[in-house]
């Protein structure tokens, strides 16, 4: 990957944010799973952030990596996780930290299946060469925010690596559309908090949905049905790219609030009683992403939080200084 040390300047309190977006997804998916936890949700997206950061760690020694192999592994080491073997003829990667973290914890609360379906294979799925053309669901977004805390890079690099994270359990065009833009929204949050919002749109249109309905600014409250939680005149709610454009729109209109948990409530009433998890958890993340930790300050502790503080020490220590 191409990176440079002066070209982009990041924010002072990156650090924050960066936290800030790791505990936004733990608790944005348990808020929606109604506080169980944990979950697949997060815990994949750690993994595939977990095979970046072996990827960063190899490129530091100065050895060259395939980032989307590097994932693909750290997701075969969740499926074990989840299922306590790997799919029969996989590659079996050698365990890293996170691995032991996790080391006897308990039934994840369930997630988007199509990862573990497609997950269960010895090959891997890529943008080429994809195991389930069709598959397009919310599966994609949590780990798409991750890929954004990738700093120093262009945004071709970054649409690339979640796209790449995207196929290797979706195959269809519209999710990696979805997962690019959606790393994108919050690579923007992260480098300009609430002066990137005015950005989200046009990333999204771009990126996502090719023949939107409305323009993402206008997706307000009065703009959802309040029963459904549909979106008038857009795609199903289960889509990748409808799941972004809800998650982009519901968060614009809560950062109206300017206090952090008044912004959280917002957000999770638009959302409904019910919402996807995939998607509230993404929301959360780009909440996050423009407020640091403050955004879900008042989040009880989880058991996973060590886990998340062991990943933003690991990630920042490697990431920081580049």
């Amino acid at each position: 990957m191409s990176e440079s040390t002066d070209q982009y300047a990041l924010p002072a309190d990156f650090s924050d944010r960066v936290f800030g977006v790791l505990l936004a997804a733990a608790d944005g998916a348990a808020h929606a799973r109604d506080a169980q936890e944990p979950g697949e949700t997060e815990t994949l997206a750690l993994y595939l952030l977990d095979g970046l950061l072996e990827a960063l760690e190899w490129a530091h020694d100065g050895v060259a990596s395939d980032e989307a192999a590097c994932m693909w592994l750290a997701a075969l080491r969740w499926y074990k996780l989840v299922n306590k073997s790997y799919p029969e003829g996989a590659p079996e990667p050698q365990p890293r930290w996170i691995d032991t973290a996790f080391a006897g914890a308990p039934a994840l609360a369930p997630g988007d299946s199509q990862n573990l379906l497609a997950l269960d294979n010895r090959d891997m799925a890529s943008v080429g060469r994809p195991l389930f053309p069709q598959a397009d669901t919310t599966g994609v977004l949590t780990r798409a925010a991750f890929v954004a805390l990738l700093p120093r890079v262009d945004e071709a690099t970054t649409a690339k690596i979640a796209t790449d994270a995207a196929a290797l359990t979706h195959g269809a065009p519209s999710a990696h559309r979805a997962a690019g833009a959606a790393a994108l929204v919050v690579r923007a949050a992260l480098e300009s908090g609430t002066d990137s919002v005015d950005r989200w749109a046009a990333l999204v249109q771009e990126f996502a949905i090719e023949e939107p309905a409305h323009d993402a600014a206008e997706a307000t409250e009065a703009d959802t049905d309040e029963h459904t939680g549909e979106t008038p005149g857009r795609e199903p709610q289960c889509t990748a790219g409808a799941g972004l454009f809800r998650a982009v729109g519901h968060v614009r209109n809560a950062l109206s609030h300017t206090e952090p948990k008044a912004a959280y409530d917002a957000l999770f009433d638009a959302l409904g009683e019910e919402p996807d998890v995939e998607t509230a958890a993404f929301a959360t993340t780009l909440l996050a992403a423009v407020q640091g930790t403050d955004a879900v300050a008042h989040r009880p502790a989880s058991e996973i939080d060590p886990i998340l503080d062991a990943m933003h020490e690991r990630w920042m220590a490697l990431t920081a200084g580049q």
